[in-house]
Formats: C-alpha cells, structure tokens, sequence
C-alpha cells in the first residue's frame, strides 16, 4: 500500500490558527452589542455616535477576521487530502505521497516519477473549454468569496506547481536530474460537477469512483520506470525535505520563548 508522509505538524497549527480567528471573530462582533443593548433597553432611542462607530468598526474587523479564519478552516481544518490516502488503497508501497511536506502541497513519489496533486474542494458546476475554466456564480459563494477556494485556472496552477517541483529538483540533486513530473487537478467534492468541452485536461473526479485516481496513475505496459538509483535519490531528498519542514512547523511561532500556536 501506498506510504504517506503529511506534516500534521503544520495542519494541526494552521487549522488551530483557523478556530482562533473565527472565535476572535464573534467576539469582535458580539462585544459592541454587549455594550450598546443595555442603551437601547433603557428607553433610548438613538445609539451615540461613538457607539455607532464602535459597531460599524467591530463589524469590519469581524468581517475580515471571520473570511480569514475561514480561509484557514477551508484549507487546513477539513483536511481534504486525507481523500488521497483512501483512493490509493491497493497502490505499491513504493507509492509514496507527500502532504504539505516538499514545495508543493500534494506530491506523490511513484515507480514513474513524480505526480503533482493539485487538488480542488469546489462545488457546483466546473467547466472547462477551449476559453478557459468557469465555475458558476451565485449569492452563497459570493457570501464566501474571501475564505472559500476559488477555481482560478487549475491548468496554469498545475503548470507553475510542476516547474517548481522540477526548480527544487535541479537545485538540489543537479540540473542535469530531470526525472519525469506529471499531474492531476484532482476534485473531491461530491457535489461538483465537471464538464470537459474540446480540451483535454489532466483531471480525476475522486467521488467518481473509488479506483479515480489509481486508473488515472495507471501506466501502459512496458513504461519505462525511474532507475533504482534516480527512485532512490528522490526518496532520499524527500524524506529529508519532509522532515526539515516538520521540524520547523512543531517551533511554531515563538514569542518570549513561549510557543502561541
């Protein structure tokens, strides 16, 4: 089976960053109604002017508090990418796929290479032509626009992430290293809906089927596979890059020597 490597380090304190932001969010907002509803409630009819402003101004920072926490919660508090650990159930346990552990976000290490996860949590319908990607627009996700995931274009995103990976690669095992970096943008909410027009797209739809992912890896017979030398030198690099970024998200952010996250 598939091995998997996550920086839960890292998880645990930015969905913990996530909870506080949202917390502090409320208590913004409810604190300045704590003070002005005892005004209202003695028979005044209007708010002083210092306490308007108080309002308007706790509800802003709210505001911005609560799309930001939110931000936090929608990346790092559901964790998604546990998705990825199920549909590669069954896969070799040279398999190994990389959590928030390399440059990259989602990276898994195969007898072939290295495949780029870029993964995707939308809802609704998603589409893909020769005129680029939309996803459709309504009230509810314009509600959501600063802490939901927005779709932006996968293609491009996918391009950018696989040529990072390759720059890590030459900078630290030599630029004449180029093993083959493929990728997938890889959906996993069960309520989205994806339609591919006259392109061809790298997509895999998890809900779809739960063999999605390990049908889209799937190589033709007689693939050429990663030298034992080549496999062994990036797991290798992995591994310590893995363990070089846990070890600097557990120190967290120090202040005063305390640990606050």
């Amino acid at each position: 089976m598939a091995q998997i490597v996550t920086n839960k380090a890292l998880v645990e304190r930015n969905a913990r960053t996530g909870k506080i932001l949202t917390t502090a969010s409320l208590i913004v907002i409810l604190a300045p109604l704590a003070i002005t509803f005892p005004i209202l409630f003695s028979g005044g009819t209007e708010l002083p002017a210092n306490s308007l402003l108080l309002m308007y101004g706790a509800l802003l920072v709210g505001l911005v508090l609560s799309n930001v926490g939110g931000y936090f919660m929608n990346r790092w508090g559901f964790k998604y990418y546990e998705q990825l650990e199920k549909a590669l159930k069954g896969t070799d346990k040279k398999y190994r796929l990389y959590n928030y552990a390399l440059p990259v976000s989602n990276a898994l290490l195969t007898p072939y290479g290295v495949t780029i996860l870029l993964l995707k949590n939308l809802d609704g319908r998603v589409s893909v032509n020769q005129n680029g990607w939309r996803s459709n627009f309504d009230i509810l996700r314009l509600l959501r626009w600063f802490s939901a995931e927005q779709l932006g274009n996968p293609t491009q995103m996918l391009q950018a992430q696989q040529e990072k990976m390759a720059a890590f690669l030459h900078d630290r095992l030599g630029a004449s290293f180029n093993p083959p970096i493929d990728g997938f943008i890889v959906f996993t909410n069960p309520k989205a809906e994806i339609q591919v027009t006259n392109v061809e797209a790298p997509i895999v739809f998890l809900p779809e089927s739960p063999d999605a992912l390990k049908n889209a890896l799937k190589k033709p017979k007689g693939a050429p596979q990663l030298s034992p030398q080549d496999y062994n030198a990036l797991y290798e690099l992995f591994e310590e890059e893995a363990k070089a970024r846990h070890i600097e998200a557990e120190r967290g952010l120090v202040i005063a020597g305390r640990k606050i996250f």
